[in-house]
C-alpha cells in the first residue's frame, strides 16, 4: 500500500472511534465510493463529509489523488449545498512528475420525484469546478456540469442506479459537450456490509475524439449508523489504446 494511503488509512480509524451515532436519523447514504451519484439528499441542518484517495494507472502514467472530499449540507427537505474541496494529486509519467491542488468545485443537489414501486427516486445535481488548483491542473474556466439521478429499491437488499450527465468541457479556444452514463447494482450483504458493481461511459461530442468505458466494483463498512468507510478497484479503457486501473479507500462521516 502507497504511504498516502496509510495515512488515510489512520486518519479512518481515529474518526471512527470519535463518531457518535445518532438513533432518530435514517440510514447512511453516500455518493461514494462508485461513480454514480445516489437519488438522496441530506437533511436539513445535517452535513455529511465524503473523502478518500485513489491511485490510477494509465499506460506508462501513474497517478495518486488524496482528499477528494465532498461537503454535502442539507438546505431543504429535498436540497442540499455541495463543495468540493481541492485534491492534492501527484501524477508520474516517463517524461517527469506533475503535482500540486486540483480545481474546487461548487454545487447543489434538489429531489425531484420520492419515487416509489417502478418509479424511480430522481434528482439533479448542478455543479461547476472553480479554477482554483495549481497549473498543471487547473482549467482556465468554469466546467459546468448537470447531472440527472435515478434510484430503484429491488428488494430490501437489491438496489439500481443510474446517472445521466452532460459537461460543458471549456477551454481559451472552445467549448465541446461530453456526455457520460452510469449504472449501478448495490447488494446488502449483512447490515453493515455492501457490495456494488458499477459501469460507467464518457461520450465526448468532440469530432473524432474516442468514448470511453469503465468498469468497478467495491464494499462499504457502515462502522455506525454516521460513519461508512468503503474499498474499491476497477478497469477501464480510454479509447486511445491504453488500459486504466484504479483502486481506492474513502470515509463518510455524518454529522
Amino acid at each position: 500500500m502507497r504511504p498516502s494511503l496509510v495515512v488515510l488509512s489512520a486518519v479512518l480509524f481515529s474518526t471512527a472511534c470519535a463518531s457518535v451515532p445518532r438513533a432518530d436519523l435514517e440510514p447512511l447514504v453516500t455518493d461514494r465510493p462508485d461513480f454514480t451519484e445516489s437519488s438522496e439528499t441530506i437533511a436539513p441542518g445535517m452535513a455529511q463529509l465524503e473523502s478518500g484517495a485513489t491511485v490510477q494507472r494509465v499506460g506508462e502514467e501513474t497517478g495518486t489523488t488524496v482528499g477528494e472530499a465532498l461537503l454535502r449540507v442539507g438546505l431543504a427537505p429535498r436540497a442540499e449545498l455541495r463543495l468540493g474541496f481541492n485534491s492534492y494529486a501527484v501524477v508520474r509519467s516517463p517524461s517527469g512528475r506533475q503535482q500540486g491542488l486540483e480545481d474546487a468545485s461548487l454545487g447543489a443537489k434538489v429531489g425531484l420525484l420520492p419515487g416509489g414501486g417502478v418509479v424511480p427516486k430522481m434528482s439533479l445535481i448542478v455543479a461547476s469546478s472553480l479554477p482554483t488548483g495549481a497549473q498543471p491542473f487547473r482549467a482556465t474556466k468554469l466546467q459546468p456540469e448537470m447531472k440527472l439521478t435515478a434510484a430503484w429499491d429491488l428488494s430490501d437488499r437489491v438496489a439500481f442506479s443510474s446517472n445521466l450527465n452532460y459537461s460543458w468541457i471549456r477551454d481559451d479556444i472552445e467549448t465541446v459537450g461530453e456526455v457520460a452514463a452510469t449504472g449501478s447494482f448495490g447488494f446488502g450483504l449483512t447490515d453493515k456490509l455492501g457490495l456494488y458493481t458499477e459501469y460507467f461511459g464518457f461520450f465526448p461530442q468532440q469530432a473524432f475524439a474516442p468514448a470511453s468505458h469503465y468498469s468497478n466494483m467495491g464494499f462499504t463498512w457502515v462502522f455506525n449508523p454516521n460513519l461508512q468507510l468503503d474499498v474499491r478497484g476497477g478497469i477501464g479503457h480510454n479509447g486511445l489504446g491504453r488500459r486504466d486501473v484504479f483502486s481506492g479507500i474513502g470515509v463518510s462521516r455524518r454529522w
